[in-house]
């Protein structure tokens, strides 16, 4: 009896410490998966987030479209917080935007309604949606920490990466581990429709979530006994937004993502997110900050029921490389190698500047003639070399716009850009606008030239027109004025790039007839500082035009200031001319004209004009306006010389009030303008007036 008890004791004491064997964490390689979905991958920064409070590092991290993103900036030593704060500083609400196609910079401040670009298959509609350049750039600068790290093995990385891209031809999936990790990370992120994919490693790439949306398979293959997962639900799209375009083409490409169910095994945490009422494009600030505290929320309930969280401890810290090795550049002529060079600041043996390499990055994204820039860096130790392939954009393209203002009737301008004249050495544009009181045509080639340490804006430009100048007295109007001119300039010439200031400096020489007039002629110096407000709207100019026959001063300054449901703009005009032609002098209050008065009913050789603009937003697409002005226009003869009977010389006081709606083709205006002279106008536009 006693040995019976003796063996039962024993064989509960052996089941017992079998038990205890069983439920012992022991550490295994652990992956991080990242599921795709637009904007609701700002939830996996949350997820991160609350690693990083536990302490806790996965061995691998693999990521499909967002997920590849958010991963790869993880993988790179980023914590959540910075990722956050790199969200902050590269905005991806800027990228994506409805329907605003774009010709060039080129053809000045102009919005067409439909783009044509040059393709292998011919001239394609240009789709609008999103500026390739920009995208491509900004991955990349994201991506520049990691990229230096890696140094073309995404096994290097502080944690171990893959991004899942699809094969277009055969929707199979591909598993990014090598190469330049911010094309990986594109390639990986391409939206179909709204994105363009991705020539990489021989095929062309797509979004990943076409093949594997959640890539667990590709997790355990690099070793990973262990996942922890972030999903991101897809509920579908509102059904009261299904006559949006975007939003229809959006949900026929959510529906082809692949949501492969999770099975989640021993260990295993699964972090469901509940993004399903989420918009995939909504990269708004305050959309963006609730999933990331959703995010964090999701995680610390799932993390908390884990009973085992010990990884095999395979990430580690590393150090960016210091030193430039060998650079070369694939996919550019002389002098775009040059500035391209420039821009990022390389020389070999010298020492890499993280913060220039980026701004460059930027810049060059912001480029019209790029579309691309891969560094495919390489190397090992504290250098680093680059082989960097550049992808040129569209070298030609073509556009139409149009205006409408009850005043001066249809405007109709149509222009086109080639970007690689001269065997790609130099860049033409020309435009050509139509209306009842005005056509023009210019034309202009560029090349940007070497001199000393720069790069140079050559220009040589000309231009025809016939303006027919509409001339005021009293209530009633005059035959209207026919000038016509032709011009030349020869020169340095910059593009706008808004929200920055630009120049135009040369020499200039002009001929023109008035009527009752000999033909006048003039010839001398022109210059001109200017920064957009965006690509449809100039912000502020300042311009000087002296020629012997003539000579004229002027600036038009604006400010603005507000958010999404406020903003108020404040502009100052002043102009002085001596001698000026009738087309050279200055309609008070310029394109927008003065409260209550006609447009251009006062013109003369001095102005002088300011006026505060309040915008409130009523709907997603209307707002209400409120712009009070005051001004003076003279006709020569001193300083704001009065003329007795006249409005000339005389500081005058007005107001508009009204409406304001956003359209594909640029705003809608209806206001009623009111003067303290008693007059009354109304102002209805349609679009930006050019």
């Amino acid at each position: 009896m006693r040995r019976i008890v003796t063996i039962l004791v024993f064989a509960v004491a052996l089941g017992g410490t079998a038990g205890a064997q069983a439920t012992a964490c022991v550490a295994a390689p652990t992956a991080l998966v990242l599921a795709g979905g637009g904007a609701k991958g700002f939830a996996h920064i949350g997820v991160i987030e609350m690693l990083d409070s536990l302490g806790l590092k996965p061995d691998y991290i693999v990521g499909t479209s967002v997920g590849a993103i958010m991963g790869a900036l993880y993988a790179s030593g980023y914590t959540g917080v910075q990722i956050d704060s790199l969200m902050h500083a590269f905005p991806m609400d800027r990228l994506l935007r409805r329907y605003e196609p774009s010709v060039s910079a080129s053809l000045g401040v102009v919005r067409p309604i439909a783009v044509w670009e040059q393709a292998r298959a011919g001239y394609i509609l240009q789709s609008g949606a999103v500026r390739e350049g920009e995208v491509n750039s900004v991955v990349s600068a994201l991506m520049l920490r990691g990229n230096l790290l890696a140094r073309g093995s995404f096994d290097s990385l502080p944690i171990p990466f893959r991004a899942i891209a699809a094969d277009l031809a055969t929707r199979s999936t591909v598993v990014l581990g090598s190469g330049d990790l911010g094309r990986a990370v594109r390639s990986s992120a391409s939206l179909p429709v709204i994105f363009r994919p991705v020539r990489y490693q021989g095929g062309w790439l797509s979004d990943g979530g076409l093949a594997d949306n959640v890539p667990v398979d590709a997790a355990r293959a690099l070793g990973a006994k262990r996942l922890w997962v972030s999903l991101l639900p897809y509920g579908g799209p509102n059904a009261d937004a299904l006559e949006d375009p975007m939003v229809m083409w959006l949900s026929l490409t959510s529906a082809l993502f692949r949501e492969d169910s999770v099975k989640a095994g021993p260990g295993d945490v699964v972090v469901t997110n509940p993004t399903k009422s989420v918009d995939n494009l909504d990269f708004s600030r305050e959309t963006a900050d609730s999933l990331i505290a959703m995010g964090r929320a999701t995680a610390r309930e799932a993390f908390g029921r884990a009973s085992c969280l010990k990884t095999a401890g395979l990430a580690r810290s590393m150090s960016v490389p210091r030193v430039v090795g060998e650079f070369q550049l694939t996919g550019a002529d002389f002098v775009d190698a040059g500035s391209v060079i420039e821009e990022l600041g390389l020389n070999s043996a010298g020492p890499i500047t993280p913060t220039r390499l980026q701004a460059g990055l930027l810049k060059l994204g912001r480029s019209e003639k790029f579309r691309a820039l891969w560094l495919n860096p390489k190397g090992h130790g504290d250098s680093v070399s680059f082989r960097l392939e550049l992808e040129t954009a569209p070298q030609k393209a073509f556009g139409v716009g149009v205006a409408f203002d009850q005043f001066m009737s249809g405007r109709l301008w149509v222009g086109g850009v080639n970007r690689s004249i001269f065997h790609g050495d130099a860049e033409g544009a020309a435009i050509a606008r139509f209306g009842t009181y005005a056509q023009d045509a210019s034309a202009f080639v560029r090349r940007r030239a070497l001199l000393g340490n720069a790069y140079w804006p050559i220009t040589v430009a000309a231009q025809v027109s016939h303006e027919s100048v509409r001339l005021f007295e009293g209530a009633g109007e005059l035959p209207s004025a026919d000038v016509r001119q032709v011009g030349g300039f020869f020169g340095l010439r910059e593009d706008p790039e808004p929200g920055h200031w630009q120049y135009e400096a040369g020499f200039a020489a002009r001929l023109w007839r008035e009527p009752a007039h000999d033909s006048r002629g003039a010839f001398g110096l022109e210059t001109r500082l200017f920064r957009a407000r965006n690509e449809y709207e100039m912000g502020s100019s300042i311009e000087a035009t002296v020629l012997n026959d003539y000579q004229r001063i002027a600036f038009d300054l604006s400010a603005l200031w507000g958010d999404d449901d406020w903003d108020v703009r404040v502009r100052t005009r002043a102009g002085w001319g001596n001698e000026l032609p009738l087309q050279y002098t200055f309609p008070l209050g310029g394109l927008d004209g003065f409260a209550g008065l006609r447009l251009t009913e006062l013109r003369g050789s001095q102005e002088a004009f300011s006026s505060v603009l309040l915008r409130r937003r009523l709907t997603s697409i209307v707002k209400w306006r409120l712009e009070v002005m005051t001004g003076a226009v003279s006709r020569g003869g001193g300083l704001m010389r009065k003329e007795d009977g006249t409005l000339y010389g005389r500081a005058l006081t007005g107001f508009r009030a009204g409406f304001e709606a956003s359209t594909p083709i640029g705003p809608i205006r209806l206001e009623e303008g009111f003067s303290d002279t008693g007059a009354r106008a109304m102002l209805m536009r349609v679009g930006y007036w050019f």
